[in-house]
């Protein structure tokens, strides 16, 4: 397993761009619109996460079938497979992945019950058949198995835990008190040895005084060295990821940042993003929609400040934040981030590339409130389709055209059998089917038609000749 996401597989081999992802998916939009396409990701991405919480799996393995489930039909089309298959197959590969295995017979059991919610009469009840699938499966991944997911590049930049999820030693005050300490010590052995070697070196006529300028740049280089330790000083306190306050965030931030993060394996941003960038895009927005309820609280409460959102701690940070703040005063950094501007300012990042990631993020939200509404939207949905059908003086014609447009989860499954017996059919009699055949009949015809010309004007010269 790697422990490096740059030499990994998962950045040398998939990470795609969004051309290769159109074109794996030209077969499936013969048959769908994008927007319907977009909603199959969205159906199927929930159909995971329902069986994964039914085998009692993390959400990291459930997070791993996803992105497996995507990698797949980079090179498949979904109307040239079945979707259902691939998808158990997909949480039952992954689970062996995270060491979490489930039994084939478990997982087989488990999906028909998921499957059946949904009127999904395509799923096998065999296990040899979802055994069969996974050597499929992993014959397409290229047993490319090992994913970084953004989770953990989530904790690590906002200081929850240390970059390897382990402990370290000592704290960076008292990491930083013995470096400080061993340089200290070298130079003074540096300054001794220099001492000693001038003492046994005899006397020599001294050289002519170097100019006043030499002393100035000896200065200067001197302070540019104590400039450049102290650089890589603060490089190595920020790269330690100590969880002491190097990018503590506010709690609340987190946690919309963990559940933004649950929502984006419904986009492909995991094809198409390293994980800091995801998790970095995640953090951005979760820090938007907490300053946008903090506007609305100070508009309601003209006292609270944000600052005092600052002081709230849970027990799952590993450091409140005011003793992150402490710590940074004593190591001479800034105080943890207020804003997103502040904490953005901390990396060094492509901002075309983190903001291609946040729209991708947003645009999610909009078609998968469309495709699958809110609970609280169900529970009213019949109540406002009435009362906006009287108001406006819907038609039942009008209303029948609204009922057609709508697409939802029963529409999607239709989508899918839709697709896939009418590429059955396009492959067993394509548009081009019988053309050679054609073309040789055509042939044929023409040859006989000039041999029967032939044949009755030799024969009618040979009656005028018997004639004659």
């Amino acid at each position: 397993m790697s422990s490096s996401f740059w030499s990994s597989s998962h950045c040398l081999h998939w990470l795609t761009t969004r051309p290769s992802l159109l074109i794996s998916r030209q077969v499936d939009l013969q048959y769908c619109t994008p927007k319907q396409l977009y909603c199959l990701n969205i159906f199927f991405t929930q159909l995971i996460q329902k069986l994964g919480k039914r085998l009692l799996l993390r959400q990291i393995p459930i997070a791993t079938a996803c992105v497996f489930f995507k990698r797949f039909y980079l090179k498949n089309s979904i109307c040239e497979t079945n979707p259902y298959l691939v998808l158990a197959a997909c949480v039952f590969v992954a689970a062996k992945v995270e060491e979490t295995p489930v039994h084939i017979k478990s997982v087989v059991s488990e999906a028909k019950v998921v499957f059946n919610e949904y009127n999904i009469k395509m799923f096998p009840a065999e296990s040899n058949k979802l055994g069969e699938m996974e050597f499929y499966l992993l014959e397409d991944l290229d047993f490319h198995l090992v994913i970084f997911h953004p989770y953990r590049a989530l904790l690590h930049i906002t200081g929850r835990e240390p970059a390897d999820s382990g402990k370290f030693p000592m704290s960076r005050v008292e990491e930083d008190q013995m470096l400080k300490k061993k340089e200290l010590e070298a130079k003074k052995k540096r300054d001794e040895e220099s001492r000693k070697s001038n003492l046994s070196v005899p006397t020599r006529p001294s050289p002519s005084p170097l100019p006043a300028t030499n002393h100035g740049n000896e200065k200067d280089v001197d302070e540019i060295d104590e400039d450049e330790r102290e650089a890589k000083r603060i490089r190595r306190l920020m790269g330690r990821g100590s969880t002491e306050g190097i990018g503590e965030v506010d709690e609340g931030v987190l946690q919309i940042s963990w559940f933004i993060l649950n929502d984006t394996y419904r986009t492909d941003v995991h094809l198409l993003y390293p994980p800091y960038i995801i998790a970095i895009s995640a953090v951005y927005i979760a820090f938007c929609l907490t300053s946008m309820n903090n506007n609305n609280n100070n508009s309601n409460n003209s006292s609270s400040t944000a600052s005092s959102t600052r002081t709230r701690t849970s027990s799952s940070q590993v450091q409140p934040i005011s003793t992150s703040i402490n710590t940074n005063q004593q190591l001479g950094l800034g105080q943890p981030p207020n804003s997103a501007a502040e904490f953005l300012s901390g990396f060094q990042l492509n901002l075309n590339i983190l903001f291609a990631c946040i729209q991708d993020i947003i645009c999610l939200y909009s078609i998968w409130e469309s495709f699958e509404p809110a609970t609280i939207r169900q529970q009213t949905k019949h109540l406002a389709n009435n009362h906006t059908n009287q108001s406006l003086g819907i038609t039942g014609e009008e209303k029948k055209e609204k009922e057609k447009e709508k697409f939802g989860p029963e529409e999607a499954e239709a989508l899918v059998r839709k697709m896939i017996e009418s590429r059955m059919i396009d492959m067993g009699h394509p548009n081009n089917a019988g053309l050679n055949q054609i073309s040789k009949r055509s042939t044929n015809t023409n040859a006989n038609i000039m041999d029967n010309a032939s044949t009755t004007s030799s024969s009618g010269i040979g009656k005028k000749r018997a004639r004659k």
